[in-house]
């Protein structure tokens, strides 16, 4: 029998990170691809996928989920301490296994992973094969945006290329991804934001409305 889903916005916070996910939740929908957006959805406990007409997809088996992003969705089977974390593909196959100790969605092409504890952990980027193309070596680390992902050493942000090389170094307290070829940034106080060489385009040291 088809199951219909309601499209509440309930939300299952994930410890680490602040994460959410809802019951109704895609941010897949270009209209290329519209037709095949899969949405999360929970069931008994468990989340899995259904398409917008509310019929399961993947059947609910997942103990926490992210979205479905270039085709992939990260999956994690287990609790939040002892877990692992997987890429599913839209038939619920595992396109890469589940290894990782926390795993983000893939941007151009590229997903940031960890391996190990979310306080001694190590960040790297995997390829949709599971391949490292940039090993684990960053205390934290996101998603590539506009050719760029910004990555933590000890204290301090700054902005990797897909080689894995920063391109601007971490000084910041405080980044957040490229958007329109611009990124925001905090430093000593002043909070602003740079372009893709590093330089303050804009700034201030008054508080953030």
């Amino acid at each position: 029998m088809t199951t219909k889903w309601f499209a509440l916005i309930v939300t299952a916070a994930v410890m680490a990170g602040c994460a959410t996910v809802s019951w109704a939740d895609t941010t897949e929908g270009t209209s290329s691809d519209s037709e095949e957006a899969l949405f999360v959805m929970w069931s008994g406990g468990k989340f899995g996928y259904m398409d917008r007409t509310g019929e399961v997809v993947i059947t609910p088996q997942f103990d926490s989920v992210w979205r479905f992003s270039e085709g992939l969705a990260a999956v994690r089977i287990g609790d939040f301490e002892t877990g692992k974390w997987g890429y599913v593909d839209k038939t619920g196959n595992y396109a890469v296994g589940s290894q990782f100790d926390w795993a983000g969605n893939f941007s151009e092409g590229l997903a940031a992973v960890r391996i190990g504890d979310s306080r001694t952990g190590k960040w790297g980027y995997i390829d949709k094969t599971g391949e490292y193309i940039i090993d684990p070596q960053f205390d934290s680390a996101d998603a590539f945006s506009e050719g760029l992902a910004r990555a933590r050493v000890g204290n301090k942000w700054g902005f990797i290329d897909k080689s894995g090389q920063y391109v601007i170094e971490p000084s910041f307290d405080e980044a957040w991804p490229f958007s329109d070829g611009l990124a925001e940034v905090t430093i000593d106080g002043k909070r602003g934001y740079i372009d893709r060489e590093g330089n303050f385009v804009w700034s201030t040291t008054e508080p953030r409305p």
